[in-house]
């Protein structure tokens, strides 16, 4: 699949966060793509979530034209859209209507069918969106230890409450997660796709992702080296594994691979 593709995310270039569950797979694909920042905050933004205050999203509706377009909006948006990341795809084809989505499995969804990494049957999809959907569970509950106070206050103001939280994080919860995902990745073994298909789907982006954001997050002193001492052998073969598929080495290795937060698992 050609085309214009961009994904939507904060700061590009100076944090890999959510936006890097879209990047691998467009990378994998050896497709061109833009990051971009834009249209992301503020009156007029095509991330609801991100308006001045709820008022302004109705504002926006009951202004919006009598033909519809722009999926309800007058913003400009292809289709409205909640927070990032947000993929946007305009296929090459001239009768082809844009593609605008957030949520990250919506995305990697989405991108699955257009980038030939869809699952074969629907058996494959069913464990494929399960593996999707509990690696978004995980990333999503690390991240929340690091903000126990409030969810949309930065890391830096909530410190020592981020660090005491994310490290009992560590000791059980986290865990759980991976014990279930060496399950899971043990069943078709630890150089296979994660859910039994002859190629690797979207799945398989998601779960190595949240892998290596624990590693880059939780392998350190700090945390007694959590990962190292996780027994996970097939989990961890299986992030090797696909660490060293030849686009992803090619993208961790040039100045387009962001760096990691240093908290959040971001």
């Amino acid at each position: 699949m050609t085309g214009k593709f961009i994904v939507y995310y904060h700061a590009p270039g100076q944090f890999k966060g959510r936006g890097e569950f879209l990047r691998l797979m467009l990378e994998d694909a050896g497709v061109p793509y833009e990051n971009t920042p834009d249209k992301l905050y503020g009156q007029g933004a095509w991330m609801d979530m991100f308006r001045p205050s709820a008022e302004t999203i109705l504002q926006e509706t009951e202004t919006d034209g009598a033909d519809g377009d722009n999926g309800g909006s007058d913003d400009g948006a292809p289709y409205p859209c909640l927070f990032p990341p947000a993929i946007f795809h305009q296929p090459e084809e001239a009768d082809a209507d844009p593609v605008f989505v957030n949520q990250v499995g919506a995305c990697m969804i989405y991108l699955g069918d257009v980038l030939g990494y869809a699952p074969e049957t629907p058996a494959q999809r069913a464990r494929a969106n399960q593996t999707l959907l509990n690696a978004q569970d995980y990333i999503a509950e690390g991240r929340r230890t690091f903000h126990p106070v409030k969810d949309t206050m930065s890391y830096k103001d909530q410190k020592e409450e981020g660090d005491r939280c994310s490290k009992e994080f560590t000791k059980e919860r986290m865990l759980k997660y991976l014990y279930h995902f060496e399950k899971v990745v043990k069943v078709h073994g630890a150089e296979a796709p994660v859910t039994g298909t002859s190629k690797v789907t979207y799945a398989d982006f998601a779960l190595f992702h949240v892998l290596d954001a624990t590693v880059a997050q939780f392998n350190s002193e700090y945390y007694d080296y959590a990962w190292d001492k996780a027994n996970v052998p097939n989990l961890k073969g299986y992030r090797g594994w696909f660490k060293n598929r030849p686009k992803l080495k090619e993208y961790f290795a040039s100045t387009r691979c962001m760096p990691w937060a240093g908290d959040s698992m971001m």
